[in-house]
């Protein structure tokens, strides 16, 4: 029997996902730079923010992550080691910035996402000093470590609940955002999502949650979505490297007969995670119109698009997620003046296109997957969406490198999108390096 996911709000699942990492996001690094950005990000169609941890952080020079001193900065803030879930770092600003920027956000009909990191907490916080009984111990009461080298939360204990529950509806409902992303979401009990979940959604009845994981069940009772980590990892391989086309349908296959029926899982590419852990961007290695191919292909699959902040205007800077404005290493951030360049502004229209179609089309919403043969599956992704009698079909050349593969697919059907001229010779439709068709 195959079992069904929740529900998301249509606010949700008609949508992609904007992700900030306000220290990439622009050259200031604070929640008012990203505030002054809103206007411009709604004209592109995103209605959804998504916001990397802003609490205060431990600025301690003890317990670095391998992959905080991996990135040589110095830094010795971790935006996933938190000091206090109540107050805002002031590397980004002030609380009073924050509500700021949620107002806005709400005056322009956008909705708000903070991303709660509760699995383990920064080794100074002034709460596990109170109650050192909220952290797990060894037999002899030393802390017990998560692999990413900080103190592991104990979710057996009451009290912890009880904090960590006030700390969701404080930012609910006095701060008024509109849902969570939970950082390794299946690390921390499901009981107690199940729990916060009814507790925030008395406030705000459509607020969400989204799990950094991938449990099924977690899915059926408490989260709206959650990630599919081996999917951007396989779009990276074919764009990027040297795998072959197909591997895609055949692990989104798998993927779904293993999760319950309905569920929307995020389709992303760059996220906070990536840019710093991949080496080279997409953006540059798999080339700009290789990049534009990925994003319309996760806009077209089922479930929700996730896009990081600079993709809209191509940003292929050298990004880490462990730099800021005060200790920068070798890094740099997203220069958000580059607007009016020619890929950019291709980009900005892509979006609009996407976000457009994603908003208004209950056929990606809800429709049908059906990944179809072709006679070039090295080089070629096709696949169709169909709700009700209606159908969009996708084929693209993933490769950079010409090819061509059989016009069945597109035959007798209008395109309504695509980046090259739909070249046909005879039976067989050419398509340049990256070139991609959308029809209906």
């Amino acid at each position: 029997m195959k079992f069904t996911a929740m529900c998301p709000p249509e606010w949700l699942s008609k949508n992609a996902i904007y992700q900030i990492n306000p220290r990439t996001f622009s050259k200031e690094g604070t929640i008012n730079a990203i505030t002054k950005e809103l206007p411009f990000l709604k004209s592109l169609g995103f209605n959804i923010i998504y916001l990397c941890p802003i609490f205060e952080m431990d600025a301690s020079e003890e317990g670095f992550s391998q992959r905080q001193q991996a990135s040589g900065t110095g830094n010795p803030k971790n935006m996933y080691r938190m000091n206090d879930y109540f107050k805002i770092d002031e590397e980004y600003g002030s609380m009073e910035d924050l509500i700021e920027m949620v107002n806005t956000a709400h005056s322009l009909d956008m909705k708000v996402v903070f991303d709660l990191v509760y699995a383990h907490i920064g080794p100074n916080a002034p709460v596990i000093k109170e109650h050192p009984e909220y952290v797990k111990q060894n037999p002899d009461g030393s802390f017990i470590y998560t692999p990413w080298n900080f103190p592991a939360l104990d979710f057996r204990s009451e009290g912890l609940r009880e904090y960590l529950y006030c700390n969701m509806v404080y930012y609910i409902s006095v701060i008024g955002v509109d849902g969570f992303r939970c950082d390794v979401g299946d690390r921390v009990p499901l009981d107690f999502w199940k729990e916060g979940r009814r507790r925030i959604q008395c406030i705000k009845k459509d607020a969400i949650l989204i799990d950094e994981g991938f449990s099924p069940d977690y899915l059926m009772t408490a989260f709206d979505s959650n990630y599919s980590f081996g999917w951007h990892d396989r779009l990276r391989k074919i764009f990027c490297g040297d795998e072959k086309a197909n591997i895609l349908g055949e692990f989104y296959v798998v993927r779904t007969a293993e999760m319950p029926k309905g569920a929307k899982r995020l389709r992303d590419i760059d996220t906070h995670d990536t840019v710093t852990d991949w080496v080279g961007r997409t953006e540059t290695v798999a080339g700009n119109d290789g990049m534009e191919q990925i994003f319309v292909i996760n806009y077209l699959i089922d479930g929700i698009p996730m896009i990081y902040c600079g993709n809209e205007l191509c940003c292929s800077a050298y990004l880490n997620m462990f730099a800021n404005r005060f200790h920068p290493g070798k890094y740099e951030v997203t220069d958000r003046e580059d607007k009016y360049s020619e890929k950019s502004l291709r980009r900005q229209e892509i979006f609009k296109t996407l976000n457009k179609m994603k908003n208004e089309s209950d056929l990606l919403c809800y429709g049908s997957v059906e990944w179809l043969e072709n006679d070039s599956k090295e080089s070629v992704i096709s696949f169709k969406r169909a709700l009700d009698g209606n159908e969009i079909i996708f084929v693209g050349n993933a490769k950079n490198e010409e090819t061509s593969v059989s016009t069945d697919m597109i035959s007798g059907r209008k395109i309504i999108l695509s980046n090259g001229s739909h070249k046909v010779e005879g039976d067989r439709l050419i398509l340049k390096p990256h070139e991609y068709i959308v029809a209906e």
